[in-house]
């Protein structure tokens, strides 16, 4: 055999090697040099821990098998502004040496930083620096290895029927975690009130029997019709550390948005007003659309006073953020008492409410089970208000477990 004609060996004749796709996608720009400083290397892994960054993954980032095997990393350090000009969520107005500083970097296991490159759009820069920023804070307070008791929150799911994505609950927490998690499910298609009434109460109760009504803290993730969220957060009146949650649709998300401009702030006003002490309330929640009671107001008859809570510009997309949320509360805090002040011998009070379900749970928070009188709920049902849940003097789950201390 001639010389020229030997196989070099580690090569296949006529193969070549596969290109991958995927690879292609990522790497469709060129990709500047990595230029990482020790200073920034420790910051990163040690801030982060060596876990991952998304609230909802947090894995430790080194692989290990004791005896024989060399540690394996899996951690990746993700660029909040892309290191490259095309790179995903590109800015060439940002220095190249400062892309791979601190500020930019964010810890990832290999999963999490293809989801945030790829899906860019629902991953933009200031998103990401919310989770390194909660994650840094999470480990600081949480991790109980730092000699720290983990903060965790009992989570209810308060479930309509519509569907439920629990996916983002643990970024929505974050820097703190979700303990245990009960779900409460609401059909007022299946179930009458007075059920779903009996139902509420029962699982509420359940939940805070064995936990200390002052430290222990409850995260509210509600997509249940309003009545249901009303009386979910008058079970828990009173109660120190409950948070309600924003389901955002646009964002399929539970985190809440940062505050970018500033938001329509609900106020309130007696619109009808009675000379009569003993004057039946009604209380018009108007934050999504306004509401007719005149129907209402009809068969009710008698002396009555209106009082109306309502924003500039009444929308579905009217909460996008926390503050919003706890102005609601203290507006109706505030008309609450009012109302009670100026119509001591009132019977009966009415709420409706068209707004976003969180809203629905910290107007329920408000209802002080010593001063209130019945309360009566009711739900939309086009063309009119039905009545649906009503709401007792002292009928508080936290009243009745402090009773039984």
């Amino acid at each position: 055999m001639k010389s020229g004609n030997k196989p070099v060996a580690g090569r296949v004749k006529g193969l070549t090697p596969k290109r991958s796709h995927i690879g292609d996608e990522l790497s469709s720009s060129a990709k500047s040099p990595r230029n990482y400083d020790p200073q920034t290397l420790k910051l990163l892994w040690g801030r982060a821990a060596g876990r991952c960054a998304m609230a909802d993954c947090r894995i430790e980032l080194f692989v290990a098998e004791p005896g024989y095997d060399p540690v394996c990393i899996i951690g990746e350090m993700g660029h909040v502004v892309a290191s490259s000009d095309g790179g995903p969520r590109g800015n060439t107005t940002i220095r190249l040496a400062a892309r791979d500083k601190y500020e930019n970097l964010i810890l990832l296991c290999r999963n999490c930083h293809r989801k945030i490159d790829v899906l860019h759009a629902s991953y933009p820069p200031e998103r990401l620096h919310q989770i390194k920023s909660d994650h840094e804070a999470w480990v600081r307070t949480a991790l109980p290895e730092r000699g720290a008791s983990a903060i965790s929150w009992q989570v209810i799911r308060l479930q309509g029927d519509f569907p439920f994505d629990p996916i983002t609950i643990a970024e929505a927490l974050a820097p703190d975690q979700a303990g245990s998690e009960t779900t409460i499910a609401i059909s007022a298609t299946r179930s009458s009130w007075e059920m779903i009434q009996k139902e509420l109460r029962g699982q509420i109760e359940a939940l805070i029997a064995g936990s200390n009504a002052i430290t222990s803290r409850i995260a509210i993730f509600p997509l249940a019709p309003v009545s249901a969220c009303i009386y979910t957060g008058y079970l828990l009146t009173n109660r120190v550390n409950v948070r309600a949650f924003q389901y955002h649709r646009d964002d399929a998300a539970w985190t809440w948005r940062p505050i970018k401009q500033p938001s329509s702030m609900p106020t309130f006003m007696e619109s009808v007003s009675s000379s009569s002490k003993s004057a039946e309330l009604l209380f018009l929640f108007q934050l999504t659309a306004p509401i007719s009671a005149e129907e209402l107001r009809r068969s009710i008859g008698g002396d009555q006073a209106v009082y109306e809570c309502s924003v500039a510009d009444p929308s579905t997309a009217w909460l996008t953020n926390k503050a919003q949320l706890d102005e609601l509360a203290r507006k109706a805090r505030e008309m609450f008492e009012i109302a009670a002040i100026r119509y001591p011998q009132s019977a009966r009070w009415h709420i409706l409410y068209a707004g976003p379900a969180p809203g629905a749970v910290v107007i329920g928070q408000q209802l002080n089970p010593t001063m209130i009188p019945v309360v009566q709920c009711y739900e939309f049902q086009r063309p009119r208000h039905i009545a649906s849940i009503a709401i007792e003097p002292h009928d508080s789950a936290l009243s009745r477990w402090t009773e039984r201390r």
